[in-house]
């Protein structure tokens, strides 16, 4: 018996205003490459769906960039760590790693043998370098810049040339191997973010805050010409040219992209991505007849050349952890909420997102709950919301709740919230009753019966009657030195399974709650718990980043499947069950991963 990866629907980019994203693209033009938290993303170019995660960083990554070859791949981190890694075999050995700057590494470039690096960034006592790839060897020396460096390029065609741009508002040309100081240009007055060489090395083009692009003979340094006056209405974050280089793509603040003829340096297409904030366009990639730029909001951009006004595709999704997790009747869709107050709704056989339209919650939403074709949800906002699964927009009413929620279960139309003081039944708009609650709450469900509502605390879970729509204490069960994260009721009606921080899967008969079995689940505290539909399996997951599936039954050797590390350097928050033999689990690490269980 095993878990096995089934899909994974990917974090998007992690965007921040003002920072460049930098992607890298697959000299054989298959996929595309992007960085968030500690993971590399590498991703089919035609089907965005086809993911493969790297996650051997220990921090964060800033930047990964595949060689001329194809055959590795360059991944730094916000340490000055590189670490070099092969992009043939599936486990990505690794070839070389190098502790380079001594802070974050926001760039880097490879030279076209394959055999140096050159890195950028922040730094103590130099702002780059350039090594070689096998030993890490200093190949001259990049200097010349006052404040941290935020992009670099290495000529790709002899005579070979570098230049790196910083936030001390100049570019810097560097002649070599080995490499050394030439001249400082200085045309920009404000950050230089962005610095690139067209793919012939004619010419390199130079993107700043000032809103400016400037176009430089390759050879010598010497300014050729300038963009638009200026190019965009707001910063310039990212850049990229054309497979041939005549053209080059410009992405900025003022929430455009555009296209450029390079040797008449006049406008070709331009793109308007929307009017909100989050429309922002901060990075770009132009492989071969794909043209991709990432939105502040995340969002990665398919344009059209032929249709400058509707992009091809839009890869949605989450970069932000993934708090909340719930799924339709059908199990057709997935629905998830995050820590920034986005839903978003995902089609279990594609993969594809789209977010919920309208005005939801206003920060974190905390849970969720399906019930036919209505979902609710509890957010750090003090509210709680019914949203219809058909027309997937968020209705204009909301309640507000006695104290701050922590878990929702909805059945029959009925919510019951647990609240940090309360425990509170609701029905559509109207509060039907709310009761004090001085064990911490911090989960809940609803019988399948409708009779029952277990609530679980610290060092406690209390199980009510439900009549009417108010709720009277019948039994309560201590579990010392545990905070109760998680209460799920089996299907058929007959078990209670309980988790928490005392590490364990515990589960209660209904009839009597007497203990039916209590097994150590993880090796650390377990965030959920959730059975399989027939009622003859459990899957829960830990901070220890593990999965795991159970039997319900007294043994100790009730385990079926473990996952060790199914999300890698992070943890599943939520899981939940789509069939008898497939479940989701949706993390820390904005991934939601769809697993097949093999009996």
């Amino acid at each position: 018996m095993s878990a096995s990866l089934k899909s994974c629907f990917a974090a998007l980019p992690r965007t921040e205003r003002g920072r460049p994203i930098v992607m890298g693209k697959d000299p054989k033009g298959k996929n595309f490459l992007y960085c968030h938290g500690t993971n590399v993303y590498i991703r089919d170019i035609e089907n965005p769906a086809i993911v493969d995660i790297y996650s051997e960083h220990a921090r964060e990554t800033t930047v990964a960039k595949y060689s001329p070859s194809g055959f590795y791949i360059a991944s730094a981190d916000i340490t000055g760590k590189v670490r070099i890694w092969d992009t043939v075999n599936k486990t990505h050995i690794l070839k070389n790693e190098f502790h380079v700057l001594g802070g974050k590494i926001k760039d880097l470039d490879w030279a076209p043998d394959n055999s140096k690096i050159v890195l950028v960034g922040a730094g103590k006592e130099k702002f780059g370098a350039c090594i070689t790839y096998d030993s890490g060897n200093n190949v001259g020396e990049i200097s010349g810049h006052t404040k941290e460096a935020n992009s670099c390029s290495y000529k790709p065609t002899r005579p070979f040339r570098i230049v790196t741009a910083s936030e001390d508002q100049t570019v810097v040309f560097l002649e070599g191997p080995p490499f050394k100081y030439t001249k400082t240009i200085g045309v920009h007055t404000n950050f230089v973010n962005c610095v690139r060489f067209s793919p012939t090395g004619d010419v390199f083009i130079t993107g700043g805050a000032d809103a400016r692009a400037y176009v430089f003979d390759g050879k010598t340094g010497e300014q050729i010409g300038e963009l638009g006056a200026p190019a965009h209405g707001g910063g310039i974050y990212a850049l990229d040219f054309s497979p041939d280089g005549s053209q080059v793509l410009t992405v900025s603040g003022d929430k455009t992209a555009k296209i450029w003829d390079v040797p008449s340096r006049q406008l070709v297409t331009e793109f308007r991505m929307g009017t909100e904030v989050r429309d922002m366009q901060v990075g770009c990639l132009w492989q071969g007849s794909h043209i991709l730029t990432v939105s502040l909001s995340g969002h990665i951009n398919y344009l059209d050349k032929d249709n400058p006004t509707t992009p091809l595709r839009i890869i949605k999704g989450h970069n932000k952890p993934i708090t909340a997790l719930a799924v339709t009747t059908d199990r057709s869709r997935i629905y998830t909420g995050t820590s920034e107050a986005a839903i978003n709704y995902w089609n279990v056989s594609s993969g594809e997102s789209e977010e919920m339209k309208g005005k939801g919650h206003s920060s974190q939403v905390q849970d969720m709950s399906m019930d036919e074709d209505t979902f609710t949800t509890v957010g750090f906002d003090d509210t709680l919301r019914d949203t219809s699964a058909i027309s997937n927009e968020y209705s204009l009413n909301s309640n507000k709740l006695d104290s701050q929620p922590k878990s929702v279960s909805r059945k029959q139309g009925m919510s019951v919230v647990a609240c940090i003081n309360h425990v509170m039944v609701l029905e559509g708009n109207h509060k039907l009753s709310a009761i004090p609650a001085k064990f911490d709450p911090q989960c809940v469900d609803i019988h399948p019966g409708m009779s029952q509502v277990a609530v679980g605390g610290s060092d406690v879970f209390v199980v009510y009657q439900l009549s009417n729509g108010t709720l009277s204490e019948v039994k309560r069960i201590s579990i010392p030195e545990c905070t109760v994260n998680s209460v799920r009721y089996s299907p058929d009606g007959a078990i209670l399974a309980v988790v928490g921080s005392n590490k364990r899967v515990m589960g209660y008969s209904v009839d009597t709650y007497e203990e039916l079995f209590s097994s150590v689940a993880h090796a650390a505290r377990v965030c959920d718990v959730d059975w399989s539909p027939d009622s003859s399996h459990l899957a829960t997951c830990s901070i220890d980043s593990g999965i795991a599936v159970w039997i319900p039954v007294k043994s100790l050797q009730n385990r079926v499947a473990t996952v060790k590390d199914a999300h890698q350097k992070s943890f599943a928050n939520k899981i939940r069950w789509l069939d008898n033999n497939t479940f989701v689990s949706a993390g820390q690490d904005s991934n939601i991963k769809q697993w097949s269980v093999q009996f």
